[in-house]
Formats: structure tokens, sequence, C-alpha cells
């Protein structure tokens, strides 16, 4: 009889700690296979996930390289809300020929007594409990495995680190310009994310006006305060690594530097036009449309409170402009409040 592990889960996104516990599991229990379930919707969640497709194909790139590993979209077709009953009954109609292991993490150990039938199901299918906190596990019917201590976590993808999914995955994200606002909120303020929210769609305005890429526009926008906000001392960290020829510069704009090796580190985006942009977003060197966007997006955004629309308009009709119109503007509120025109 084959044996199959299955992990359930709503793989928003899959990341490669996934697939380290899916071939640990496997190599420990024996197992021929695993299926990886996603979860059509999350009844013990309150967060809306991904779409259910865009999150298959996900997992279908993330097992492509594993010959061994499947994905299996039954949930997809049962009635809502999923539960793993419902799951496991149709598996087990359906492949009355497979021995399936229900792979779980301690934290839904420990939600077992909120989980529909839950009695009925530890008799219908093993289940292999993965001890991620190293917490005490007695219940005699599960079988119990230490995790690997990784960092990974869907959560963690989610707020930036994208580079924690298999390089595959993390194209698509890119590609697909997935996660970007809950990337902005995991590191903005409220205030800030709603002014990087709001500059973007005058980026992503001032783009379709201009025949610019909309996507590096859109890219551009949400990213360029991604540091702003971040500690002081691992902004300075990063400054003497890689700009200390630009530490002369007020430290108000030292986040435009920074991003570039953090955006690079942390969510593998290497988009030259795109990180030009939001290195140039302060200092205003670059002759390239999209800098000009991103600059000029940044200074008439509507969210700042003062009326911008001759600057928006102005700026739709001639780029070239707009910008010198921005920037001679902006030169001239610095002087004003005795700050240095960077």
């Amino acid at each position: 009889m084959i044996k199959v592990g299955c992990l359930g889960g709503t793989f928003d996104p899959v990341h490669s700690g996934h697939l380290e516990l899916a071939k640990r599991v496997m190599k420990t229990f024996k197992l021929d296979e695993i299926w990886f379930i996603p979860a059509k919707d999350t009844p013990l969640k309150d967060r809306t996930c991904t779409p259910f497709s865009v999150r298959v194909n996900m997992l279908k790139i993330a097992c492509k390289p594993y010959r061994k590993f499947k994905v299996c979209t039954i949930e997809n077709e049962l009635p809502t809300p999923s539960y793993t009953i419902q799951t496991v009954k149709e598996l087990k109609k359906r492949y009355p020929e497979i021995q399936f292991h229900w792979i779980v993490g301690d934290d839904q150990v420990a939600q077992f007594n909120a989980w529909k039938s839950i009695d009925e199901l530890l008799e219908m299918i093993q289940f292999i409990a993965v001890n991620r906190n190293h917490v005490e596990i007695n219940d005699k019917r599960l079988w119990v495995i230490s995790d690997l201590n990784r960092k990974e976590s869907s959560t963690r993808v989610r707020s930036g680190y994208f580079n924690d999914c298999p390089k595959g995955v993390r194209n698509y994200i890119l590609q697909n310009e997935l996660y970007l606002e809950e990337v902005v909120y995991a590191h903005c303020s409220e205030k800030r994310a709603k002014h990087v929210l709001s500059m973007t769609q005058v980026c992503i305005h001032l783009a379709k006006c201009h025949h610019v890429s909309v996507h590096e526009a859109k890219m551009a926008g949400m990213l360029h305060d991604l540091c702003k906000e971040m500690n002081y001392d691992e902004t300075l960290h990063l400054m003497n690594i890689y700009f200390k020829d630009k530490l002369h510069y007020s430290p108000s704009i030292y986040h435009s530097f920074t991003a570039i090796p953090w955006i690079k580190a942390n969510m593998g985006y290497t988009n030259k036009k795109v990180l030009n942009a939001i290195f140039n977003h302060t200092i205003c060197n670059s002759k390239s449309k999209l800098s000009k966007i991103v600059f000029i997006a940044d200074k008439i955004d509507p969210g700042r409170g003062y009326d911008s629309q001759e600057l928006y308009d102005l700026s739709c009709k001639d780029l070239k402009e707009g910008y010198q119109r921005v920037l001679r503007e902006r030169d001239e509120y610095l002087i004003k409040e005795g700050r240095p025109v960077e």
C-alpha cells in the first residue's frame, strides 16, 4: 500500500521551510509521497487568503523539482467552509489503495478542541505532529517529530522576505505584485503606509501618461519608503557597509540608499530601473523617466494635505517641466525651512 503524507495549509505562500519539512517527514516515516493540499478557505483564521488558483500556481512551481511531491486541489471541489474531516473522507473514498497520514504543527494540535469531529478524525487517519515550539505533546495517537528550527513562515514572507521562498516562487510573487501592501504595512506606520499607497497611484497614473512600465512604477512607488522607519542603528550599519560616500547627506534621506541592499537581500528584487528610482527619489540624480515619476509622485501625493493639482496636471502633460517645477518648489521650501538642499 502506498503511504502518502498530506501537508495541508493555506500556503500563502509556500516557502522553503514547507519543502524542507516535507522532505524530513517523508524520510523519517518512510512515506512514498507528500501531497500538498491547499485550503480553499481557513475556518480558524480571519485573514482573507490570496486566491486559490494563485496559491496553487506557487505550489506547483515549488514542487516541480521534486518527483515525489504532488499538489492536490481536492479542497477546491468540496463545500465551504472547508474542514479536514471532509477532506480526509473524500481522499479515502477516492483513493482506497492509499494509506494517508495527516501532517500538522504543534500550534494546530493545541487547537484540536476547535476542530470539527476531531476524535473521529484521529480514528480515521494517522496524524504526524511537527513540534516546532518544543512543547509537550502527550497524545499517544500522534506520531511526533521535532522541527528543524527554521526561520521561514508565510507571515514573514508576506512582510517582504520573499527570499525565504524557492527562487521560482519568489519570482512569481514579484512578477505578479503579490503581498506588496502587506510588505508596506509591515515596515511602515499607518500614516506612512497611506502615503505610500497614495503616491503609488500617482506613480501609476504618470507612468501611463508617459509610456513607462506600470509594473515598474508600482514597484518603485510601493517600495520607496520601505526603510524610512528602520531602526537608526541598522540604518547606520547599512550605510557604513554600502554607502560611506553618502554619509554626508542628512540622515532623513538615508532610507533611499539603505532600501537597495535590503530589497536585494530580502526580497530578491534586482530590477535596475526600479532600484535606481528608489535610490534617487530624494537626491534627484537620475535622468530616467521612472526616477522623475517617483520623485514627483512622492512630493505631490494628494495625501500630503496641500493643493498639488496644478503640479499634478503639469506633470501629466510634460514630465520634464513637471519635474523641474517640483524640484524648484522643493528646494525653495528647504531653503525657507533652513534645511540643506540635497
